[in-house]
């Protein structure tokens, strides 16, 4: 029997070891996350000869996406053929064939990207706003047209198949709390805003964006009007190759499950046609409202002009965007979140004892948004003044919220059960600025009070 094959067996001097690989390779925290990636790697085949040197040191954050992209397809249906060096992958479902080339966004070293780009720990609600409208769609375009430029469609081994590019972006250590707006924004050239219509419906407006700027550089928009870019099939997307997902993948597998407790919260896709805004959603992995798949997280771009398209639904598990009369329209595919914090507690012989409560609590919880009908079907006692601008519920309708705007600021209300089981507002919070900020502090402050038992309310909370 063979020995199994280990990637945290050095193969380089201590000295050079990437610090992220380090962290990992050492880390109590990491028990699930470097067995699952093990368990992957025992299937693995390295057609270059350098993963294992590049995994341990400059090539850390690129390879450990590649080992990512390879565990969703060797583990989700898909036959994969890796006898070639390039591209990464050729894959196989239902009879259709692609080729995947797998690529990361990397610190920029050089040119207006390195000279003009701002961290985004130092980015305000303005800076984001201008963050996502030129600089990220700058740096994943580059890392796309360098992977357009490999003309990989023109292999023999490629001909005829959909050309398909996967990508992550790690160019900065908050680079994963970004969903996939901005490459979808870029990719098909245009911009989509919401605004509600009179009776709480959502209404979506379109307008085409021309170009990116940053510094002197300026760059199109809509990759996939651009020239040879036909030959682009798809890109697939995401945010959530990474240590996080490899430890609640083993984790469920039955790694660390002795010593470990982990708690993942983030913001989720809310599926309901008249929806605005994202589910803010918390659980613990001991008692997980799902079983996560692999492609969690995933999003297929879909190009409109693509030579060679791909199937609806050959991505398993993932949200597809396509373009149809000139909007985007979204298929999930699944529950998928945009992004997600993964707590991670080395408990040790605690996670033993009898009756053990986490900190942080047990429990699926989610916030998302309701329609206006709904919100209103509860009959709560509540006056408004001004306009109405969300509507929002926990899953079991435990407490309700309300966004009100009013003099280009906005209130966030919330509402909770009285003794006699009707709705009225127990907390508010007025001034706030922008939207986002707003939704923001109205989920959260459901959120912490589905973290008490508490459910019914004489007065409101101070």
């Amino acid at each position: 029997m063979q020995d199994a094959k280990s990637l945290f067996d050095l193969v380089v001097p201590e000295k050079n070891l990437n610090a992220n690989f380090a962290r990992i390779r050492l880390s109590k925290q990491s028990i699930a996350a470097r067995a699952m990636l093990d368990d992957v790697f025992q299937s693995f085949r390295d057609p270059d000869g350098n993963f294992l040197e590049q995994f341990q040191t400059t090539g850390f954050d690129t390879r450990f996406f590649e080992l990512y992209v390879f565990a969703y397809f060797s583990r989700s249906g898909f036959t994969i053929d890796r006898s070639h060096t390039s591209p990464d992958f050729i894959v196989e479902r239902l009879g259709v064939k692609a080729a995947v080339e797998a690529t990361t966004v990397n610190p920029s070293t050089s040119g207006a990207v390195a000279v003009h780009g701002k961290k985004i720990r130092d980015l305000n609600e303005a800076d984001v706003v201008e963050y996502l409208r030129n600089e990220l769609p700058i740096r994943f375009g580059s890392a796309l047209q360098s992977k357009l430029q490999k003309r990989y469609w023109e292999q023999p081994h490629c001909a005829g198949l959909p050309f398909v590019v996967a990508i992550e972006a790690f160019h900065d250590e908050g680079s994963l709390h970004f969903s996939d707006t901005a490459l979808m924004q870029f990719a098909y050239g245009i911009q989509q805003t919401a605004d509600w219509g009179p009776q709480g419906e959502l209404l979506i407006s379109t307008k085409g964006m021309e170009d990116h700027k940053i510094g002197v550089k300026t760059v199109p928009s809509g990759l996939f009007n651009q020239p040879d870019a036909e030959n682009l099939s798809a890109i697939l997307f995401t945010n959530s190759g990474t240590h996080a997902k490899f430890s609640r993948m083993g984790y469920q597998s039955g790694f660390g499950n002795n010593v470990l407790k982990i708690k993942r919260f983030g913001r989720a896709f809310d599926p309901a046609p008249d929806s605005m805004d994202s589910i803010l959603f918390s659980y613990d992995m001991d008692d997980p409202p799902l079983v996560e798949p692999w492609g969690q997280g995933l999003v297929v771009i879909e190009n409109p002009r693509a030579r060679h398209p791909l199937p609806v639904g050959f991505f398993v598990d993932a949200k597809e965007h396509h373009l149809e009369h000139g909007m985007v329209l979204t298929r999930p595919g699944g529950w998928h979140p945009f992004n997600s914090t993964t707590l991670l507690m080395h408990c040790g012989e605690a996670k033993t004892v009898k009756n053990f409560k986490p900190i942080l609590g047990n429990g699926p919880r989610a916030v998302s948004s309701i329609t206006k009908n709904e919100f209103w079907s509860y009959e709560p006692s509540i006056d408004v003044a001004g306009d109405q601008d969300g509507w929002f519920s926990d899953e079991f309708q435990s407490f309700l919220g309300l966004l009100v705007k009013s003099n280009g600021t906005w209130t966030a209300l919330v509402l909770a059960r009285d003794y006699h089981f009707k709705f009225f507002p127990i907390a508010r919070k007025a001034g706030l600025s922008p939207r986002t900020v707003a939704v923001d502090e109205l989920q959260h402050e459901i959120m912490n009070l589905l973290n008490s038992p508490r459910r019914l309310f004489s007065e409101p909370v101070s």
